[in-house]
């Protein structure tokens, strides 16, 4: 972990800087980026700390050849269903905000979508063939990026003039 850390986080933004400046790239400056950068990247480690302690409370490391042995649901795996995925990419977002490297800007999103669309579903395969239903009812319980009281709340009533306002008012009130 600290091995992938020093090269996700240290190593790789300097050299893109070092690259930028030979380049005449001049920083991306954020107001306040560096100690926003600098918080987000010290609040996410710590969530990839808490959540590899779980990992290894659950027979497992965090590593993806070591597999728990039980489902691990715990800690921060109450909230989201990968941390280690949402604690690397807010900590690539924290770098980038702090160094200001455009190139390095790119980190997280591709991070993001990298993991998306490559590791999870061979990730959540593999997770169905070990643990089956408890998985499936943990999937639909456990949203997959954002935990439930960060995500936007769902309209309870429809929009004026919308089509389901004109279908909520034609439907007997219930008592």
């Amino acid at each position: 972990m600290v091995l992938v850390w020093f090269l996700a986080l240290v190593a790789l933004p300097a050299v893109l800087r070092r690259l930028e400046r030979a380049a005449g790239i001049g920083r991306v400056r954020v107001p306040g980026g560096r100690v926003l950068g600098g918080g987000l990247l010290l609040a996410a480690s710590a969530l990839g700390i808490r959540s590899a302690v779980a990992m290894a409370g659950g027979g497992g490391t965090p590593v993806p050849f070591d597999a728990a042995a039980r489902l691990v649901a715990d800690g921060p795996y109450r909230w989201v269903r990968n941390p280690m995925a949402v604690s690397g990419v807010a900590q690539a977002l924290g770098v980038a905000l702090a160094v200001g490297s455009p190139s390095y800007l790119l980190v997280p999103p591709v991070g993001a979508v990298a993991w998306h669309r490559l590791v999870r579903p061979s990730e959540e395969r593999f997770l169905r063939s070990c643990f089956g239903e408890q998985f499936e009812d943990y999937r639909a319980a456990v949203p997959l990026w954002l935990p439930h009281a960060l995500r936007p709340r769902a309209r309870t009533r429809p929009r004026p003039g919308s089509r389901r306002a004109g279908l909520a008012r034609r439907q007997p009130p219930v008592h």
